[in-house]
């Protein structure tokens, strides 16, 4: 059973976190200030567990999560940035707003331990556990692919390099579409950029990390998984307080050149976004396959 932390805990964290925060840059997903503060408030929440300890598939390689294997037709519109922006967004090369309903692939064989609308500034969210064979050693890391449109695949479900696992989305409006995708050395992050530290120690450059694993050996082996343990936004702890400060003033920025405002409507239930966004061009004509709730 779950507990929540003492109120006077959460209320202390939560307002050492809100000064924090009002004070440093806005991203395009839940990144918690560093230092000791932030991991008082983000540890105090209890972790959930996803899945228990199993098995998954060795990786043969690793491809880009769009037009795979080489990311034909794509750009990076932002990269990696240790101690900023801790993964990599993809969207169309042809332009802004294009990338909507497009596929987004699974980079390697694996073992899907995240795929659920986890609402706060991520979306919808699937994350992958690739197990590989490299000098003679098994290595574990996670990948991840959030502001999903759709999520195609449910947790604990074996995925094959180039998988379809969903579509690029706007997370229910918030952005402009693209994919957000990142690679975790340590397998606690889940979505809480809190649980480690923020630079290569705990995650990969994804994009550099495809290109030296290519083509590994010893792939297609059925090998032990460590169980997935995550800290979560929740309707009790959905961090909203988080969110408000260190959005506030990106969205009075685009307040002034948005005519339209756009709020997440979802249910919680559903994987697909009910709700249009302005850089929507066209629906993505595949089905969805929903992950737990």
């Amino acid at each position: 059973m779950l507990t929540r932390p003492p109120f006077v805990v959460r209320l202390l964290a939560a307002l050492l976190v809100a000064i924090l925060s009002a004070q440093g840059k806005a991203d395009d997903s839940v990144i918690a200030p560093q230092g000791f503060f932030a991991r008082l408030l983000f540890h105090s929440f209890p972790s959930i567990d996803i899945l228990p300890e199993t098995s998954a598939v060795t990786a043969d390689g690793f491809d880009l999560p769009v037009g795979p294997p080489e990311g034909t037709g794509f750009c990076r519109s932002r990269g990696f940035r240790a101690h900023g922006h801790l993964g990599e967004d993809w969207v169309i090369a042809g332009g802004k707003g294009q990338a909507f309903g497009h596929s987004v692939h699974s980079v390697g064989n694996g073992l899907v331990v995240l795929a659920r609308d986890i609402h706060a500034d991520w979306g919808n969210v699937v994350v992958i556990r690739h197990a590989w064979i490299q000098e003679r050693r098994l290595h574990f890391a996670d990948s991840l692919y959030a502001h999903l449109d759709r999520i195609m695949v449910r947790e604990g479900q074996q995925v094959r390099r180039g998988q379809q696992v969903g579509t690029i989305g706007n997370n229910h409006g918030m952005y402009p579409p693209h994919l957000h995708f990142e690679m975790h050395k340590d397998l606690s992050i889940g979505v809480n950029h809190a649980a480690a530290s923020r630079d290569l120690i705990s995650y990969w450059a994804p994009t550099d990390f495809i290109m030296e694993h290519r083509k590994l050996h010893g792939g297609g082996r059925n090998v032990p998984t460590p169980a997935a343990h995550f800290l979560l936004p929740t309707p009790e702890n959905p961090w909203s307080f988080h969110r408000f400060f260190s959005h506030s003033q990106k969205k009075k920025r685009s307040s002034k050149t948005s005519h339209s405002h756009h709020s997440d409507a979802s249910s919680g239930t559903t994987h697909h976004s009910k709700k249009k966004h302005h850089y929507h061009k066209s629906n993505s004509s595949s089905s969805d396959t929903h992950g737990s709730q």
